[in-house]
Order: C-alpha cells, then structure tokens, then sequence
C-alpha cells in the first residue's frame, strides 16, 4: 500500500465536489439522493470536459474531484493524475491507494 485509504480527505479535502449520477433521475421515476450541500450530480460527459493542466476532473469510486489546485503537490507528479484527467480513474487509484 502506496498510501492509506483516507488519502483523498486528508491531502485534497477540497476536491471532492460531487458524484457521478446520484442526482434527480431523468425519467423522474426514482427520488433524487440527497447531496451534501455544495456537491452536484455530474456525468462522466460532464467530467470529460475537464482535461487540462489548469482544469482538471477526475472521477474515484463514484465522486467527482476537481484535482486541478493539487496537481502541483501529488507526491506522483502531475503526470500520474493528469494521464486520468476527465476520466474515470477509480481502477487505477484503489491498485496503488488501497
């Protein structure tokens, strides 16, 4: 283990601002889930808007984190996270942060 499994809260506890789905459903059939107040509902659509070096999303185990203000400080280098940039990137994250 790379690090502990508390990694994203206690190094980028700004980052989360979301998760994938979880908001109203569009066919209106299901209650929408309650988020925390300041978190939206996003899509891996909306997620993949966001590749750059000065803005940058990436998705781990269901919520949406904007990584761009950590990028300078991940102890892997920006290259480790921007390679996810827009992407899913849970897979990778739980093999190296388990």
């Amino acid at each position: 283990m790379i690090h502990p499994p508390d990694v994203i809260p206690k190094y980028a506890p700004d980052a989360v601002i979301g998760t994938i789905g979880g908001g109203a459903s569009a066919g209106g059939g299901a209650a929408a889930v309650a988020l925390p107040p300041g978190m939206s509902a996003y899509t891996l659509a909306d997620v993949a808007k966001h590749t750059t070096k000065s803005d940058c999303w990436v998705v781990v185990n269901g919520e949406v984190l904007d990584v761009t203000k950590f990028l300078s400080e991940h102890p892997g280098g920006e290259l480790a996270i921007l390679t996810f940039a827009g992407k899913d990137a849970s897979e990778e994250f739980n093999m190296i942060h388990p």
